[in-house]
């Protein structure tokens, strides 16, 4: 596996506040607590451990949740280890996207799995334990339903509406049928097939998510948790009901997207009045109040006062934090040092550190997780025979047929010499015809402009001939752009992971692992071997 490095800097993918922040800009300074460097994280560890995590309840917690499931030694020992005051998590967060979901996914997982790597060597005396926090209560059901794999769409078209982890699996058999027809026949396209199965039986999405991230991560440690769990929300029902009465996540994330916006950067995600959803058998709506009653959107319930916090006291599980309180609810929960995400979730935790400080829970290092690209070594050494470099892919197509027809003929049909030469020429007509016949002078600007286009259609016409000489090159150069780029799209926003493990196996999985560093705010340009 050979790995080449782009800043972030250099991509243009990133919106200005997240280069101001992984640059830590003094623009930004304010909205976080800690440097992006392994360094920072004594401090935090100093911090973090001022807070009461009852880490009793958190390991029996996590235990039930995995009493269905066959689990190895390491994931046993990180949930037994995170009773130790000395250990602590990085996390990071993903909605149950079916099969894995596009590679990003899996990326965000490998990559707290390494970080937790560094820090052990970094800091022997501790124990960091990776945690994947499952979004098992999100209800956007399209963003989750579907995977592209060799350009083809599988999607699960059966919503059932509410929280996804809730969703019954039964009629996801038939997806994995055609996953093993575009599979085919291999060792480990058939080992993949089998997980698939194994998981898809489980009865919902979260036990069948739950399944297969811990096949696929579980000899490292990985530890899953799902939120949406009576004990940990019973923890939490003190700021649910803070929530509910006093609405103070919306004042105080309102003040600062002001400030966010008084420098220029975007919002990312929308503060409520009420930042919380209620769960019913297939729903998920939002508490919304008026007058004085609370009312569920789309739904006949409703609540006087005493009767909606009398049902949060009995029932804690019924509520569910939106995008504003879910990154505190994990946060509370778990002896957490670092969140690790994508610049979309950065720029809405960014948003979030004065609801942290109001309730006293450490706002944690905000770590932009590395996007890589991934590369056969068929694609290449066609891309080197052409003269390119992997990087010269980021560029949009048009430029780079462009870039390499004038770099591959001998004729220069840069025209703006000629056209430089007419408008001079004609700006001297219109001089002799204003000395003239003052009328004249727009007839004169109107076939300049006749003659400007007669040279750009010269031009199209040269560069369409050049094009037809070079077809075969042009041709793989965009056959090369739609493998790197489907969809115009980051490969890794896109393609499913199912590729890259029916060809390499369990290999595929170890190399991401090694392969990324958090810390090193880096693109990854991998070439597979």
């Amino acid at each position: 596996m050979d790995i080449q490095n782009i800043p972030f800097s250099q991509t243009q993918l990133f919106s200005k506040l997240i280069l101001d922040y992984i640059s830590q800009h003094e623009n930004v300074k304010s909205f976080y607590n800690y440097e992006i460097n392994i360094d920072a994280v004594e401090k935090i560890i100093t911090d973090k451990q001022k807070e009461i995590i009852d880490r009793k309840a958190l390991v029996e917690t996590i235990r039930n949740q995995y009493a269905d499931l066959e689990i190895s030694a390491y994931v046993s020992e990180n949930i037994t280890s995170l009773e130790n005051p000395n250990t602590f998590c990085i996390v990071t967060a993903h909605q149950l996207n079916i099969f894995g979901g596009p590679l990003y996914y899996i990326y965000k997982i490998a990559q707290t799995i390494s970080t937790c790597k560094h820090l052990k060597e970094k800091y022997p005396n501790y124990n960091f334990v990776p945690v994947y926090w499952m979004g098992s209560e999100d209800h956007d059901f399209e963003e989750i339903n579907h995977i592209y794999l060799y350009n083809k769409k599988i999607e699960w078209t059966d919503k059932q509406g509410g929280a996804t982890g809730e969703y019954s699996t039964q009629s996801i058999s038939p997806l994995i049928e055609e996953l093993k027809t575009i599979l085919g026949e291999s060792e480990y396209s058939n080992q993949l097939i089998d997980i698939f199965q194994n998981a898809y039986v489980k009865p919902t999405l979260t036990a069948a998510t739950r399944y297969l991230v811990n096949t696929l991560f579980g000899s490292y440690g990985l530890v899953i948790v799902d939120g949406n769990d009576r004990a940990f929300k019973q923890q939490y029902a003190d700021v649910m009901k803070d929530e509910l009465l006093n609405g103070n996540s919306f004042k105080l994330v309102t003040q600062q997207l002001t400030e966010l916006d008084a420098k220029g950067y975007k919002q990312q995600a929308f503060p409520r009045e009420i930042n919380l959803f209620y769960l019913s058998e297939n729903s998920r709506e939002r508490i919304v109040k008026e007058n004085s009653e609370f009312r569920i959107q789309n739904s006949e319930f409703k609540f006087t006062e005493s009767e909606i916090l009398s049902e949060l006291e009995n029932h804690p599980e019924r509520f569910s934090p939106n995008v504003i309180l879910r990154p505190l609810f994990q946060q509370k929960i778990l002896p957490s040092l670092a969140y690790i995400g994508g610049a979309g979730e950065l720029s809405y935790w960014l948003q979030l550190k004065p609801v942290f400080d109001f309730y006293k829970v450490n706002f944690p290092q905000l770590l932009l997780r590395n996007s890589a690209l991934l590369v056969t070594t068929a694609n290449a050494k066609k891309a080197e025979k052409i003269g390119l470099e992997i990087q010269d892919f980021f560029k949009e197509t048009e430029d780079l047929k462009k870039e390499f027809i004038a770099n591959n003929t001998d004729e220069d049909i840069d025209v703006s010499v000629f056209k430089s030469e007419l408008e001079n020429t004609f700006a001297k007509l219109q001089e002799l015809a204003k000395n003239i016949d003052a009328s004249l002078v727009n007839a004169v600007g109107a076939e300049l402009q006749k003659s400007l286009q007669s040279v750009d259609s010269i031009q199209k016409r040269l560069m369409k001939s050049l094009k037809q000489k070079n077809e075969t090159e042009l041709n793989q150069i965009e056959k090369i752009k739609t493998q790197l780029f489907p969809n115009n799209s980051l490969q890794e926003r896109v393609e499913n992971f199912s590729a890259y493990y029916a060809k390499y196996g369990s290999v595929f999985i170890e190399d991401l692992i090694d392969a990324f560093d958090v810390y090193h705010k880096q693109l990854l340009i991998i070439q597979l071997s």
